[in-house]
């Protein structure tokens, strides 16, 4: 029991990070293509906004309608 706690904290804490660095490296990516545009810094930055919240969306929807999760005939088998 003490082992699958430290195993998830681990986990965590490893995936929390791995976000952080990938996060890190694309805001850097934009801000060195944004030197200097403005403008298109702004544009690129609202347009991956919302491609994330579109796909995010995408992904809500699918998991709560079209796998039933908020509906009465939920599609998942326990493997």
């Amino acid at each position: 029991m003490h082992w699958a706690i430290a195993y998830l904290l681990i986990f965590g804490v490893g995936t929390v990070a791995g976000m952080m660095l990938i996060t890190m490296s694309i805001v850097s990516a934009f801000t060195l293509a944004g030197k200097g545009r403005e403008k298109f810094s702004r544009r690129l930055a609202l347009a991956s906004g919302l491609l994330s919240l579109g796909f995010g969306l995408v992904v809500a929807y699918q998991i709560c309608f079209v796998n039933g999760l908020f509906t009465n005939h939920v599609q998942w088998t326990p493997q």
